[in-house]
């Protein structure tokens, strides 16, 4: 019979435990192996994986019970789940802090496995130890890691609430009250903080000065800005009569004190109850619209000019119109909220925003707020609004 050559020679029994002697020295783990029927449990193997992974060498520890390993920071429960699981003759995988020969310490995963004879009794453990310093030490930067982006996600959420608290601050708590016009705002704020700004000035000589502002950005920055934008606007419309002159001002204020790229659009009316003119300025926001009784289509409010904060004032000026207000006219601003749900979706039944404004224009000016705000939500099949959702806008009750 041919003797078998290559793959399918049979090993003898030396050839098999020269390699699996090989092969045990040659891993990188350290494998020992302890006695059960002597005193003390002591080693009576080590591999070389074992040597180089704590400096001792097999004549040291041959004899000697594996405790050695152990220091001051040795995790005592660790020592104990591993004397349990002995004495019941049970396997046993822990993660303890060892120390090498030189006195370093190093992170050990052990795992230690019973041997049985036949009579099922535990004669000796074996146990496979793991270097795993390096690996533990990333684990710990991840938990710290984690632990302070939960910091400082918890300071983050705290001063969004803040911001959203001076946000809600700067917008009017209540609107004028005249028996000449009736004042009505819809404002309903994103999750995090945005830029959006309205308000109702009561000027002298019965004139009210309507305001719709939207700063770029969210969060804390859009925050600071609006707030920054709203001082400024105050402090200049109470100087000032003219709305081009007091947008031109403000921009004056505002530009090269607004970060990067960041800038404000306004749309500023003033209306005179004592001759129905309405005056108005539109500094990169999108047109105001008229509604008319009688009217096929609703009248829309735009003047040139640019946003606010970026362009110096050699550079830009600000176009004034003004159109005769007739009873029952209704003056709706708003901020693009609304007309970006609708232009970025394309949903077969939405139609042109100020057709929509104009179909619903008899109802009266709270009902119709509210019926823009859900119409934007139905065309684009939201939930919420993605940014900040602002109307405002007046209802002529008594004419001049």
């Amino acid at each position: 019979m041919k003797e078998p050559t290559g793959i399918n020679k049979m090993l003898t029994t030396l050839e098999k435990n020269e390699l699996l002697q090989k092969a045990t020295n040659e891993s990188s783990e350290g494998i020992t192996i302890s006695s059960m029927s002597s005193e003390d449990r002591p080693l009576i193997y080590v591999n070389e994986g074992f040597q180089r992974m704590t400096g001792y060498l097999d004549e040291e520890v041959i004899g000697k019970n594996c405790r050695f390993l152990q220091g001051k920071n040795t995790d005592q429960e660790a020592v104990q789940q591993i004397r349990d699981a002995v004495s019941k003759g049970e396997p046993c995988i822990v993660e303890l802090l060892n120390y090498k020969k030189d006195g370093t310490p190093f992170w050990n995963r052990l795992s230690i496995t019973p041997i049985r004879d036949d009579h099922n009794e535990v004669t000796h453990y074996v146990g496979v130890q793991s270097d795993i310093t390096v690996l533990n030490k990333a684990k710990y930067k991840l938990i710290e890691a984690n632990n302070n982006l939960q910091i400082f996600q918890k300071r983050m959420l705290e001063e969004l609430k803040q911001a959203k608290l001076t946000q809600q601050f700067l917008l009017p708590s209540a609107l004028p009250i005249s028996f000449k016009v009736r004042f009505a705002s819809l404002f309903k704020p994103m999750d995090e903080v945005g830029g959006d700004l309205y308000d109702v000035i009561k000027l002298p000589n019965d004139i009210y000065g309507l305001l719709v502002a939207d700063v770029t950005g969210h969060g804390i920055p859009a925050a600071l800005l609006t707030f920054m934008s709203s001082t400024t606007f105050k402090n200049v419309a109470d100087k000032l009569n003219s709305p081009s002159e007091i947008i031109t001002l403000t921009n004056e204020r505002l530009f090269q004190k607004m970060p990067g790229d960041a800038f404000v659009t306004m749309f500023y009316a003033q209306y005179d109850t004592t001759t129905g003119i309405l005056t108005y300025v539109s500094a990169g926001h999108p047109e105001a619209y008229i509604l008319r009784r009688g009217n096929k289509d609703a009248i829309a409010l735009s003047t040139r000019g640019t946003i606010i904060g970026a362009f110096p004032k050699e550079e830009i000026s600000f176009e004034e119109k003004e159109i005769q207000l007739e009873l029952g006219d209704k003056l709706i601003i708003y901020t693009d909220a609304i007309t970006d749900v609708i232009d970025n979706y394309d949903v077969s039944n939405k139609e042109e925003f100020s057709s929509f404004l104009n179909r619903n224009s008899k109802l009266d000016i709270d009902a119709l707020f509210k019926c823009v705000y859900q119409y934007g939500l139905t065309c684009s099949r939201l939930e919420s609004y993605p940014d900040d959702f602002t109307l405002l806008g007046m209802e002529v009750i008594d004419a001049v």
